[in-house]
């Protein structure tokens, strides 16, 4: 054949297309081996805290939907890759744009893993260490450049071969045990949360009050000025207490959202609900002795709206008492995180956040909102507010209705908008993106625990503003009147004692004396009430205010008596944080507060630290009496250790 007609060997360049979506492939598998791995690794380092509240099958549901959900990411980082990819191609050569795919593409899972990794070999060897969320982001960018560098020095052909005869074998599996969780999570009837309200039913109370209870996130009675404190940060809410009656000494019975706002909805102290951890929720005839319930069978039109999914009923598993539903999510990425991962039948909203895949989902998505929003509050309290007012102008007054709002602020991240800056806060401090409850004792990046509190005052102004604005609309529409409103807290917030934020061991009245403002039909005096009060006092508060008889399976008492100027029943109440016990084992750890009416006595129950204060006379709970009161000391510790023991010996074992 003549030398001009021979077929010459293609372009190595014609070749480069196949090469590509070759290693596309053996990419993507690697991508999901790699976080499955880490899914792995998270799951060990977390395993022994989910068998605290979850049983061995809640555990195998969690991870199907987990797998899931770590196989999308995995795909959504492949085709992210594969698009900046597209555009590289327009400035890079081919082959240049093979290894940037590569490179991107192996980089970032294998540093999720390895960091990781990093995380659990710490956490074991160095437990009391603290890992800052900055220095895992630095760790995260140090490990990255590194494995960037490394993977432009290795040889191409034997990393492919790795990936393709370690890796993927590894991706395939999950991918099939993936196949198994789908139709695991199908059977288990798991679906997807949407808001909802259904048709109302037919009622024989046509003639009871409407109730609005309406909860304030992280809101301690020591930073109101309607509890007399030096700044004015509840005008609005001073102005509803001219019309109230105002506790002046009610107590959370925890110290953090789960449990207490279970308790407001049980009337059970969480000794008896067992819902101790964050992701806990509520079990067995506990799910129907609720408020919601009751109120329902007397004819009522139970609603909810939560900014908080910790709050919310589709999290404590009471979502069959309520009419109507919706959830408030936050806005940007973390709102679609706790959106997207809001299915009914598991629990992995909670779990997500707080265990498993807590690093891309939550660490990833709050870093890339900041970038985005800046220090924009992404829970206002309007959204929960404006959807309440349309709820109640959609509703045709042809039955009593419960609604009860929960509204996020004053809850950390504390960045309050423009018109609340710098009440409080310094003018010198034009940054807020720092004033952020830090996971340690002692506040880092320069905020201090004086202007962390500065600029939760601030945020206590603007939750107050808004409910104000609420309660103003109630009053023009003619409901006020004749409704019984309450407004509460989950639970405080402490800037104290060496601790900020709230949950862990500590019960200091920063983080469980919250306020209690009760509105009656009609009412127009202003009532103090010193006597002690609970969480677990609003369900047969309310039940008694309508005339229902009172169930007999409630920790709590009615309140009424003090309205009719009563002396309320001589009696202790209680605070617990019970977090170290399992949901399904007697309680032998935690800490346990209890109060009469004058006298509160702490007793951690692992270490036997006591602690007695008289909380009336030292607000500030920094002189301890036990060695000085060894006699109110004695008597309050029998009363906690009795009760511990009797509720042990009730409980009902493992389900």
């Amino acid at each position: 054949m003549p030398a001009d007609l021979a077929v010459a060997p293609p372009p190595k360049d014609v070749r480069i297309p196949r090469a590509v979506n070759l290693r596309s492939g053996i990419a993507l598998l690697s991508i999901v081996a790699l976080l499955c791995l880490s899914l792995e690794v998270e799951l060990l380092q977390q395993i022994d805290s989910l068998r605290l509240y979850l049983t061995t099958g809640e555990i195998a549901l969690e991870l199907a939907a987990v797998l899931l959900v770590s196989i999308a990411i995995a795909c959504c980082w492949w085709f992210f890759v594969l698009l900046i990819g597209k555009f590289a191609g327009l400035l890079l050569p081919a082959r240049w744009r093979i290894h940037l795919l590569w490179d991107l593409w192996m980089a970032g899972p294998l540093v999720y893993l390895l960091v990781q990794l990093f995380e659990a070999f710490t956490i074991e060897v160095f437990p009391h260490w603290h890992q800052d969320l900055s220095l895992l982001i630095d760790a995260a960018v140090g490990v990255t450049c590194i494995c960037i560098a490394c993977f432009c020095l290795v040889d191409w052909d034997m990393l492919q071969k790795f990936c393709r005869t370690r890796l993927m074998p590894i991706a395939w599996f999950h991918i099939v045990l993936a196949i198994v969780a789908v139709a695991a999570l199908w059977l288990h009837g798991v679906r997807l949360f949407h808001d909802y309200e259904r048709p109302s039913h037919a009622t024989a109370a046509s003639g009871a009050p409407d109730i609005y209870l309406i909860t304030i996130d992280a809101l301690r009675a020591d930073d109101m000025s309607v509890y007399g404190y030096g700044r004015a940060t509840t005008p609005n809410l001073e102005r509803f207490a001219q019309r109230s009656f105002t506790f002046d000494y009610h107590f959370a019975n925890s110290n953090f959202t789960t449990p207490t706002t279970a308790s407001m909805e049980t009337g059970k102290l969480p000794w008896s609900h067992r819902v101790f951890q964050t992701g806990g929720f509520l079990r067995d005839k506990n799910q129907q002795e609720s408020l919601p319930a009751l109120l329902k069978q007397r004819g009522y039109y139970t609603a909810m709206i939560s900014s908080n999914f910790l709050a919310a009923p589709f999290r404590h598993g009471t979502l069959d008492s309520y009419d109507a539903v919706e959830y408030a999510s936050p806005k940007g990425l973390t709102g679609f995180r706790y959106r997207a991962s809001n299915l009914l039948g598991v629990n992995t909203q909670s779990t997500l956040a707080f265990s498993l895949l807590r690093g891309v989902n939550s660490r990833v998505g709050a870093s890339l909102d900041k970038m985005i929003w800046g220090d924009r509050y992404l829970s206002p309290p309007e959204d929960v507010f404006e959807r309440a007012t349309k709820f109640l102008e959609r509703q045709n007054n042809s039955h009593p209705i419960f609604l009860w709002s929960h509204i996020l602020p004053p809850h950390d991240p504390y960045w309050p908008p423009a018109p609340y800056r710098h009440r409080f806060v310094s003018q010198h401090i034009q940054d807020y993106a720092n004033l952020v409850v830090p996971n340690t004792k002692i506040p880092h990046r320069g905020a201090t625990a004086e202007q962390l509190r500065n600029a939760y005052d601030e945020m206590v102004l603007y939750a107050d503003h808004s409910v104000g604005e609420f309660l103003d609309w109630l009053d023009r529409t003619g409901r006020l009147d004749r409704s019984i409103v309450i407004i509460s807290a989950d639970h405080g917030e402490l800037f104290e004692h060496d601790r900020l934020g709230h949950g862990g061991p500590a019960l200091y009245n920063s983080v469980i004396r919250i306020p209690l403002l009760i509105h009656l039909p009609g009412q127009k005096d202003a009532v103090h009430i010193e006597e002690p009060a609970e969480q677990a006092d609003l369900l047969p508060t309310l039940l008694d205010l309508i005339g229902s008889p009172l169930p007999d399976w409630t920790d709590g008492i009615s309140l009424k008596p003090a309205f009719e100027a009563k002396s309320l029943p001589d009696r202790y109440v209680f605070s617990m944080n019970l977090e170290p016990n399992s949901t399904f084992a007697p309680i032998t750890k935690g800490t346990i507060a209890v109060m009469d009416d004058q006298f509160k006595f702490v007793r951690y129950l692992e270490s036997g630290e006591e602690q007695l204060y008289s909380y009336r006379m030292d607000e500030g709970e920094e002189h301890n009496l036990v060695d000085s009161l060894p006699q109110v000391a004695r008597r309050m510790r029998e009363v906690l250790l009795n009760k511990i023991e009797e509720v042990n010996l009730h409980f009902p074992g493992k389900r």
